[in-house]
């Protein structure tokens, strides 16, 4: 066993003699991390029972938010990533119909071009 690893085989049982459940956090300094906590909140007369499984993360998101919120945005589906490669491909979709418009405008006016001179010889 690694010295970062905890047994979780053996529940912890809080002050009020009730086995803890396994809980995850959700907040934005410690998203992800499990722990031991009485299954009773405190505002109902609980223990307050409390004890991390998971060691502290090697960086501090409170040094570095942006990591925090990257965590957040990953667990809640919204990869940004993923939104600008769909962006990407929306634009190069784009570019792609501009270039036909312009090469459609190009084609037209080299054949007006082409009138144009045709009227001037026929004029002299």
């Amino acid at each position: 066993m690694s010295e970062n690893s905890v047994n979780i085989e053996v529940l912890d049982l809080c002050y009020c003699f009730e086995f803890c459940p396994l809980r995850t956090s959700r907040t934005p300094s410690n998203s992800g991390r499990r722990f031991f906590g009485c299954e009773v909140p405190k505002e109902n007369d609980g223990c307050g029972y409390f004890r991390w499984i998971d060691p502290k993360p090697s960086i501090s998101v409170h040094q570095y938010p942006e990591v925090s919120s990257l965590m957040i945005r990953c667990k809640d589906g919204k990869n940004s990533c993923d939104r600008m490669k769909q962006k990407l491909k929306d634009v190069e979709q784009e570019r792609d119909t501009l270039c036909e418009k312009l090469k459609d405008t190009e084609e037209k006016l080299n054949a007006l071009r082409q009138k144009l001179k045709k009227v001037k010889l026929e004029r002299e």
